[in-house]
């Protein structure tokens, strides 16, 4: 659990992690992620790419790529991971079926209690 796969010739249907991570990092905070999305249907239907970032104070900072919609969603740090995914989940349940799934560029979970979107610029 929590390895490093070296890149090849082949086509996995596992989220795709890349950008800022370390090995400690890795084998240890993203691996237990990894391991909740891909335990959960919903979420490991939806997310296709988690993309790590380096924060203002040097933490670790993630982007979530979903499989449906335009958007990009902006995790923060992983701190309280469920409970973010748990209200993105209800805006996605009660949400977006109303306003349409491409209506957003941006979805910010980082915020307790709080989901901040930003609309996508007209065309």
């Amino acid at each position: 659990m929590g390895k490093i796969i070296q890149g090849g010739n082949y086509v996995s249907n596992l989220v795709t992690a890349s950008g800022y991570i370390d090995e400690k990092y890795a084998s240890s905070t993203l691996a237990d992620f990894g391991l909740f999305l891909q335990n959960d249907e919903f979420w490991n239907n939806q997310i296709e790419q988690i993309y790590v970032t380096k924060g203002r104070k040097g933490e670790h900072v993630v982007r979530l790529v979903p499989r449906v919609g335009e958007q990009i969603v902006y995790l923060g740090t992983l701190d309280d991971y469920q409970k973010k995914l748990h209200r993105l989940r209800i805006f996605y349940d009660k949400g977006m079926g109303t306003v349409g799934w491409n209506k957003y560029s941006k979805i910010n979970l980082e915020y307790a209690n709080q989901i901040i979107c930003t609309k996508k610029a007209a065309k």
